[in-house]
């Protein structure tokens, strides 16, 4: 159910002022980590900020629950924003009018081609991860932006997107079309954007540079 003060405001939310465009690009890769370690946000602040690759590096060699693991490139990226849910119409509600009460999840899909199924076996271990409600993704789009929830009362503190129901498929054989490939989807949370950022790192490009640490 949509959650509204009661008794209202004193005066209508003010809507910021639009200083600039601003628009995510293509997903490429993604960053998993759990949301908690110890009852603790896992995150990047300010002194380990999320735009610079000591921070990240520092992550991805954790041997606790702070842990940062690297997608394989994802391709044919798919986020198609949940619908308005619903309640009424015909004689149910006043003027056969439909009452908002809330907002659908968001679906993730995407697919991993051409990747050795020891990776892809490697991943569907994050599926528990995801059936105890404890990961969360960093997104990386083609111009090696970083995609976070930023925390709403420091702007240097960045959390991991919240996701459910990670699933990852198994090899799909591409024949003589297409190269083998393996589906991965999973589902955003209503209001998952509401507090998202986009950071330009300032010393490295996450597609190119954040690696497994076989190939580093």
């Amino acid at each position: 159910m949509i959650s509204c003060p009661c008794p209202a405001n004193a005066a209508l939310a003010t809507i910021p002022a639009q200083g600039c465009a601003q628009s995510f690009g293509q997903i490429q890769k993604v960053a998993f980590q759990r949301l908690q370690s110890a009852g603790t946000k896992n995150s990047f602040n300010a002194e380990a900020a999320i735009g610079v690759k000591a921070s990240w590096t520092a992550k991805m060699s954790a041997a606790d629950s702070t842990k940062i693991v690297i997608s394989p490139y994802i391709q044919a990226p798919t986020v198609e924003a949940g619908a308005a849910r619903t309640f009424g119409g015909g004689n149910e509600t006043l003027g056969g009018v439909e009452q908002i009460i809330g907002r659908e999840p968001t679906p993730f899909t995407g697919v991993i081609r051409a990747v050795r199924q020891q990776v892809i076996k490697a991943m569907k271990e994050l599926q528990c991860e995801a059936q105890a409600d404890n990961l969360g993704v960093y997104l990386f789009d083609e111009n090696g932006n970083i995609c976070a929830v930023q925390d709403t009362t420091t702007a240097t503190t960045f959390y991991p997107i919240p996701i459910r129901s990670l699933f990852v498929g198994d090899k799909s054989f591409g024949g003589l079309e297409a190269p083998d490939s393996n589906a991965i989807q999973w589902t955003f949370l209503p209001n998952y954007s509401d507090d998202l950022a986009i950071v330009s790192p300032t010393d490295f490009n996450p597609l190119t540079d954040l690696v497994p640490a076989e190939n580093s």
